[in-house]
């Protein structure tokens, strides 16, 4: 049993309000919290009834979103079937107007190599406090099945590097990489 190392945007963060209530902290402290791993400044603030949201500024998806994969894949290998999968899925996310359209289209997962996947994450919001996040991602890289266990350091390091290879885009402060 192994996982699958997945990389991506993370489009759309949901913070249950009684977990924030249980640790104390406020909406703007939060903020300042989950800016230390996003760049805050993509996403627009949402509140529900039970939930903080903060979903990433349409504008950013549709400016940026096809370029930055097509960047990210010239960096994978271009071996088959990968070259097909890439070529495919950066079209249709061209064709698209919305980022709803891109959300279903990734929802649908018809692209290996371009996927919507929800992840449950912690983040340090006090000394003693962790408070769960779960992170929607627009998933484009999906490599087989590893066992890997405490490789956070490795996972940051590939984060830090995407990030930093990629100032062109800002839509790459959104990008996360985990083991699911």
């Amino acid at each position: 049993m192994g996982q699958y190392l997945q990389m991506g945007i993370g489009y759309r963060m949901e913070i249950d309000k009684k977990r924030l209530d249980k640790v104390g902290v406020t909406i703007e402290k939060l903020e300042i919290e989950l800016n230390k791993h996003f760049d805050m400044s993509l996403y627009d603030f949402n509140e529900t009834h039970d939930k903080i949201i903060f979903e990433i500024k349409e504008s950013v998806v549709l400016e940026q979103l096809q370029e930055y994969i097509q960047y990210q894949y010239s960096m994978y290998p271009q071996e088959q079937p990968y070259t097909d999968c890439f070529k495919s899925a950066v079209e249709i996310i061209g064709g698209l107007s919305t980022f709803q359209e891109i959300v279903q289209v990734a929802e649908e997962r018809n692209f290996p190599c371009f996927q919507s996947n929800r992840i449950t994450d912690e983040i340090k919001v006090s000394a003693w406090g962790w408070l769960e996040i779960d992170i929607s991602m627009f998933v484009f890289f999906v490599e087989g099945k590893i066992f890997m266990e405490g490789y956070n350091s490795l996972l940051k390091f590939i984060e830090n590097n995407v990030r930093q290879s990629s100032e062109k885009w800002t839509i790459a402060g959104a990008f996360r990489c985990f083991i699911e």
